[in-house]
């Protein structure tokens, strides 16, 4: 499966989730699912080239991660995200079950007979948050809000960090670009646009306090 979209993020402080979702319902926007806990392993290469990528700014830059939701380690996606500027192209493949007795080692397994096994991407760390679904009247703009982010490195789970960060974000299709921009820019003076990876904020985290010796 692929997904075409233009992304934006806004980024805020700690305990800033009922603001958001105060702004969002004024804005009649509705719950699209309920909620969920998102958790994803990041794969990078054995340079951290996605990683540097993102902090230099490259605009052509990519992700790869495994993903599942809840406890559901039945149902783990592989996916492969390609982002040029605010424009992304997610691709996304049902892997088959896993047994938890040897996650890390099964996920490796099926990374080793995938089609993208032209580098040696090594496993970094696995973030988790919990994320509420919402979408707009129009259905033009699908939004999330994202909280409780933590993040473990995969080579010492001992210890966790938490990320102080409430996030917004808006996915829509590229050719409601301008609407969207109209929308935020005549409902909000608070919120401004902002790059930011959980990938790259986890990582900087775990890294400034030891985690990966």
């Amino acid at each position: 499966m692929k997904d075409l979209r233009l992304e934006k993020k806004f980024v805020l402080g700690k305990n800033k989730e009922f603001f958001l979702k105060k702004f969002l319902l004024n804005n009649f926007f509705k719950k699209l699912y309920p909620s969920r806990k998102i958790n994803s392993i990041y794969l990078d290469t054995l340079d951290y080239n996605f990683m540097k990528d993102n902090i230099d700014g490259i605009s052509d830059r990519k992700k790869i991660r495994f993903r599942w939701y809840n406890n559901d380690t039945k149902n783990i996606f592989f996916e492969i995200k390609n982002k040029k500027n605010f424009v992304v192209l997610k691709t996304i493949h049902k892997i088959k079950k896993i047994k938890e007795k040897n996650f890390i080692d099964e996920l490796k397994h099926h990374l080793k007979f995938s089609k993208i096994n032209n580098h040696n991407y090594k496993f970094v760390l696995k973030v988790s948050y919990d994320r509420s679904y919402w979408i707009s009247p129009d259905k033009k703009f699908r939004a999330t809000i994202d909280t409780k982010i933590n993040a473990t490195a995969i080579n010492n789970k001992k210890k966790t960090i938490f990320l102080p960060d409430t996030i917004l974000e808006f996915k829509f299709l590229p050719n409601y670009e301008l609407s969207f921009r109209n929308f935020i820019n005549s409902k909000s003076n608070l919120l401004r646009v902002q790059k930011y990876s959980k990938y790259v904020r986890s990582f900087i985290a775990l890294e400034d306090g030891g985690r990966f010796n």
